[in-house]
């Protein structure tokens, strides 16, 4: 199997659990909807992955201790993201590369969940070239301008 991100491919169905508990509930596989009954045909013979958005199930937060960015903490990143987050790309996150927003970690960043994005190759390149400057927006999404 190829991976995508340090982890091996995997689908994410999110289910909010009200809907899990109907019978004719809807899920989410990227932009598309499933019916549950979909979802359970789709998971009879694959791995289940719950998502638990806020859970404690899986440190999620690593400070120092790693450079990289650990598989769970990508597939929380999948599920927030959902496409690259420059303003207005739509490349999907399966495409993307995990950055260190704000401080770096060579400068003493840390590499936690909510200092990380998702930005496609091409904005992850801008993000570290000195001639364009990325502003992040109230929404989250990175806007980037040539620098003059």
């Amino acid at each position: 199997m190829p991976a995508h991100g340090g982890d091996a491919t995997t689908v994410i169905v999110t289910v909010p659990l009200e809907e899990l508990r109907k019978e004719l509930g809807v899920a989410e596989l990227g932009p598309d909807k499933l019916t549950a009954g979909e979802v359970r045909r789709l998971a009879c013979t694959g791995r289940i992955i719950p998502v638990v958005l806020g859970g404690k199930s899986e440190v999620l937060d690593l400070g120092r201790s790693s450079r990289f960015f650990r598989p769970a903490q990508r597939k929380a990143m999948v599920v927030r993201d959902r496409e690259c987050r420059a303003d207005g790309c739509t490349v999907p996150t399966t495409w993307c590369e995990a950055h260190h927003w704000g401080t770096p970690w060579a400068k003493g960043g840390s590499t936690d969940l909510e200092h990380g994005i998702l930005l496609c190759s091409w904005h992850h390149h801008r993000a570290h070239d000195p001639n364009y400057a990325a502003n992040r927006m109230p929404n989250g999404d990175v806007r980037f301008n040539r620098r003059t």
